[in-house]
């Protein structure tokens, strides 16, 4: 992390802690959370006290720490003040309906994406996924395109740092493979993630642009995996871009909806 003269180290580490809490690990304890974050003992005591008294952290009887009601309000301002979904959220909602499909939009936040607009139809998950959710981007359609958007400098440094984690045996995680198909996305300009979450789910995902054409989000919509293949795979992903330029176009974007990605080279893997 590059500092700077203003560089708060304590609140650095205060939002480590909050960060640490996931949907894969909501609930933790002192041991566990200081494990997650680094801090020693004592340091995860001060700033666990220090969130709980501000109400972004609580405590069960069984001295288990979990989010507060409080890291709520943080998630809604962002989202309720996000142009973006503000936007969005009609066409998202409107095409889930019309096609009976789960249609969501994300952007990427590190190695993740996050949910800001989602109209569900049909769940593939066993957990609840909202607005303000987190998936793994590299085996999400939406992962794919925000990722195959970086230039090649910037993906090359992220997918070296990347935890590519495994969810079912189609899976990519080798580093190689993953960048050859972020490749190919930019070259078609959509995204397939073919039963890398779930083996119920095929995802696919295409870019929204923003008014200078840059990708600034991501929508994708979730289909059985019994269902996606041959003509009717090819129809939908045409509908879905569709979607993408309307979306786009609501933000402002007047030019040519890309069948790849304008201004990105097709590098290859170094």
């Amino acid at each position: 992390m590059r500092t700077t003269l203003h560089f708060v180290q304590s609140l650095a580490r205060g939002l480590k802690v909050l960060q640490a809490f996931t949907a894969e690990r909501p609930e933790m304890t002192l041991t566990e959370v200081a494990q997650a974050t680094g801090l020693n003992m004592a340091a995860a005591q001060r700033f666990t006290d220090t969130l709980m008294q501000l109400g972004f952290l609580h405590r069960d009887h069984n001295k288990r720490f979990c989010l507060g009601p409080k890291v709520l309000t943080l998630g809604f301002s962002f989202l309720n003040g996000s142009r973006l979904r503000r936007q969005a959220d009609k066409y998202i909602k409107e095409f889930s309906i019309k096609h009976n499909k789960t249609t969501n939009m994300a952007i990427l936040d590190g190695d993740e994406i996050v949910f800001v607009s989602r109209h569900e139809a049909q769940r593939f998950l066993s957990y609840d996924l909202h607005p303000g959710s987190r998936l793994p981007a590299h085996c999400t359609a939406q992962g794919k395109v925000l990722l195959a958007a970086k230039d090649d400098q910037e993906l090359t440094r992220m997918l070296e740092s990347m935890d590519l984690k495994r969810f079912t045996e189609k899976t990519v995680v080798d580093r190689g493979r993953l960048w050859d198909d972020l490749m190919r996305v930019r070259r078609q300009g959509y995204s397939i993630s073919d039963r890398e979450l779930s083996m119920d789910l095929v995802s696919l995902g295409v870019p929204v642009l923003d008014i200078n054409g840059q990708v600034v989000a991501a929508t994708n919509l979730s289909l059985p995996a019994r269902e996606a293949h041959g003509d009717w795979l090819e129809e939908m992903i045409d509908k879905l871009r569709g979607l993408g330029a309307e979306v786009s176009a609501a933000l402002g974007y007047s030019g040519d909806y890309p069948l790849g990605f304008h201004g990105l080279p097709t590098g290859e893997a170094s």
